[in-house]
C-alpha cells in the first residue's frame, strides 16, 4: 500500500454536501474492495517460498556432495579449495593419510607443464588390483581472475558394476554369464577368465557365445529397463 501525503494551508475550506458523502463513502467502499482482490490475487499467484526452501548455496552444496563423481578445486600452488563427499572418498581410497594424494598432484604438475594453451582435460587412468581401476581429470578452472584446478575422480569398477547390473537384467544373463561378461569388459582374455573363474576354457566360449546371442537378440526395439 503506498501512502501519499498532502500539504493543506489553514486558509482551506472544504464544504461536503450529503450526496457527494455519500459518493465518496461508495466510492472509497468500491475502492477498498478491489484492493483487498487484488491482495487475494497475488498472494495466490506469487506465494512466499522463502520459509519453505533451503538458500541456493546449500542446494548446491547437497547437490555436489550427491554427486557419485570426486570433484574437486584446487589453487594452482595445489591447496585444496573445495571438495565433495566422494572425492574425500576416493583420495582416501588412493592415499589414506594424505588429502591429496601423488596421483592427483603428478596430473596438476603435468597439467601445468603444459601451460595454460590446451583447454581439453588431462586424463590419467590407475590400476591397482583387480576391482581397482580409477579415472582422473584435470583441467583448468578460471574464477575471480584465479586459475585452479578442476580435479574429476571416478571409481571406474563401480560405474562397470552399475553399468551391468541394468545390462543383466536388459539381456537377461545368468548369473554366470554376467560375470564372464563383467571380466570381458576389463579386457580379460578367455583363458583369464577360465582361470579367474575356475571353469574351462570351453565353459567360457559357450558363455560368451550365449551373451553376444542375447545382446543381438535385441536389436533396436524400444523399450525400458530398470535396475530393479
Amino acid at each position: 500500500m503506498t501512502a501519499r501525503l498532502f500539504s493543506v494551508s489553514s486558509d482551506s475550506q472544504f464544504v461536503f454536501t450529503p450526496n457527494l458523502q455519500k459518493r465518496s463513502s461508495r466510492r472509497s467502499q468500491r475502492k477498498q474492495l478491489n484492493t483487498n482482490k487484488q491482495q487475494r490475487l497475488r498472494s495466490v499467484e506469487s506465494p512466499d517460498f522463502s520459509r519453505n526452501f533451503i538458500s541456493q548455496d546449500a542446494l548446491w552444496a547437497v547437490l555436489l556432495d550427491t554427486m557419485p563423481v570426486g570433484m574437486m578445486v584446487l589453487t594452482d600452488e595445489l591447496q585444496v579449495f573445495y571438495c565433495n563427499e566422494s572425492a574425500k572418498h576416493l583420495c582416501h581410497r588412493l592415499e589414506p593419510n594424505n588429502s591429496i594424494p601423488a596421483l592427483v598432484r603428478s596430473l596438476c604438475e603435468r597439467l601445468l607443464a603444459e601451460g595454460f594453451v590446451i583447454p581439453d582435460p588431462l586424463i590419467m587412468e590407475y590400476q591397482d588390483g583387480a576391482n581397482k581401476l580409477f579415472r582422473l581429470q584435470v583441467r583448468w578452472l578460471n574464477l575471480a581472475e584465479r586459475t585452479f584446478f578442476l580435479v574429476h575422480l571416478e571409481d571406474c569398477f563401480a560405474l562397470l558394476q552399475e553399468e551391468l547390473t541394468i545390462e543383466q537384467v536388459k539381456y537377461d544373463f545368468t548369473e554366470r554369464e554376467a560375470e564372464v561378461w563383467c571380466l570381458l569388459r576389463q579386457k580379460y582374455s578367455y583363458q583369464e577368465i577360465a582361470d579367474f573363474l575356475k571353469i574351462t576354457l570351453n565353459t567360457v566360449k559357450t558363455h560368451v557365445k550365449n551373451i553376444y546371442a542375447k545382446r543381438k537378440s535385441i536389436g533396436n526395439q524400444q523399450q525400458i529397463w530398470y535396475s530393479r
